[in-house]
């Protein structure tokens, strides 16, 4: 696939959005030595479509001003240079015919993307005690503006990444492979050409990559989190849902912000979206239509997360079971070891017995034979006994799938099992030899 030569573009057009005549100025204006707040306000006045932009700004909730703004001059003294110069940038590109049809990226749904940005960024920035929520809004507003770039430019080669020809996992990744750059770096030079702050140029440029620690990355996080709470319907290239709650988790820690907090900025962006939608003069379509889809999208949520929650629920009973049935057998090879403990030592208690007796009678030592039977036979009796209460112990060990075990050693408390073994046998042993006791008794009689 050959790529194609963007940056190489970028460096040598001066006009890298065709922007009209009044912004150009706007932008030679505010990067001159000499420039004033007044000289500024007179070239906005130039654009009616301009004008009314920036008095719906300066006048909108985000700024909550007591007394109405109703000149340019005010306008200008009340959104800042910066703010008036990127407002001035986001209002002339943001209009459908920038996005040719042949990328295949729906025009409504990338403004949306990009607005709900923009809001969630201001959102962000105000809960976060960030000291410029302007400067995050317009770092949000413009963080996308190198896609932009891509499908005003090039909508045709655009077009093999919005239907997966290029076969990447990522959009950034399908960028750079048609263009040999992705629109995170073609929006960084675009930023530096237009002389944007510092600050705002390093979120476009990293607006896709990981949390960042340090004062100098606070709104380059800002920019982030407020991409990852937004829904990217427009590109194909969404991060599932389970990366993305990854993603608000790790940002929403470096920027010290709690999971109420995040929700509530989740919860209010389609509101947010939509004013700002309209004192920009963004045609996003209506709100019905927004909520619609918002509906929609909170409903595959919805699924997701049960269809996760069912696959968490079969793993971790598949855990369960695989872990019962290595402790199983971990627990029956030591329970075998000690019952096979048990029978070594009552065999051998029972011929080290018959061995003392038979080295006896071949001395002849008859009179210590029958000194030592009483005790040899007591010894060899408890010895079966032990020989018996392992056998029976042996059987009821061998389904040990079904057998409690300790959690912590995965052992079973034989010898306790054992001595109650003997226990019993002796108590029938002994019943026994008091019915036969019994019998004689009633036979004599």
């Amino acid at each position: 696939m050959k790529q194609v030569p963007v940056l190489d573009q970028i460096q040598q057009d001066s006009n890298l959005l065709s922007l009209p005549q009044v912004l150009s100025e706007v932008l030679q204006e505010v990067g001159k030595e000499d420039f004033s707040a007044d000289s500024l306000a007179n070239i906005i006045l130039k654009d009616p479509s301009l004008t009314s932009r920036v008095l719906r700004m300066s006048n909108s909730s985000f700024y909550q001003r007591f007394a109405e703004i109703k000149t340019v001059h005010q306008a200008v003294a009340v959104l800042g240079v910066t703010t008036v110069k990127c407002l001035a940038l986001s209002t002339s590109v943001f209009h459908p015919e920038r996005i040719a049809k042949e990328s295949g990226i729906n025009a409504s749904e990338f403004f949306v993307y990009v607005l709900s940005v923009a809001a969630a960024s201001k959102k962000i920035a105000q809960a976060a005690g960030y000291s410029s929520t302007e400067e995050a809004f317009i770092a949000g507003l413009l963080h996308d503006i190198g896609l932009l770039f891509f499908l005003h430019k090039y909508p045709n080669e655009y077009r093999q990444i919005t239907s997966r020809e290029a076969g990447c996992q990522s959009l950034p990744e399908a960028e750079k492979q048609v263009f040999g750059v992705d629109h995170s770096e073609v929006g960084f030079h675009m930023a530096e050409a237009w002389r944007l702050p510092e600050e705002i140029v390093r979120s476009i440029r990293d607006h896709h990559g990981d949390a960042l620690s340090g004062n100098e990355n606070v709104l380059t996080n800002i920019v982030r989190l407020a991409v990852a709470l937004t829904k990217d319907r427009f590109s194909g290239y969404e991060l599932d849902l389970e990366d993305r709650l990854n993603r608000v988790a790790v940002l929403s820690k470096a920027l010290s912000l709690t999971k109420e907090q995040v929700d509530e900025i989740s919860s209010s962006l389609l509101a947010e979206t939509f004013d700002i939608a309209q004192y920009l003069g963004v045609d996003i379509g209506d709100i019905e239509e927004m909520l619609t889809i918002a509906n929609q999208e909170i409903w595959k949520s919805y699924l997701i997360i049960e269809n996760l929650f069912k696959e968490r629920q079969e793993l971790s009973q598949n855990l369960l079971r695989e872990e019962r049935a290595k402790g199983a057998v971990e627990s029956k090879n030591i329970a075998m070891a000690t019952l096979s403990h048990y029978i070594n030592n009552a065999v051998m208690a029972i011929y080290g017995r018959s061995q003392i007796l038979s080295m006896l009678l071949r001395k002849g030592e008859t009179e210590k034979v029958i000194d030592q039977l009483d005790d040899s036979l007591r010894k060899i009796d408890n010895s079966v006994k032990k020989i018996v209460a392992v056998l029976e112990e042996m059987k009821e060990v061998s389904p040990v799938d079904q057998q409690r075990f300790d959690s912590v050693s995965k052992t079973m408390n034989i010898d306790d099992r054992i001595q109650k073994r003997l226990a019993r046998i002796s108590d029938d042993i002994k019943w026994d030899t008091d019915v036969e006791t019994s019998s004689d008794s009633v036979s004599s009689s």
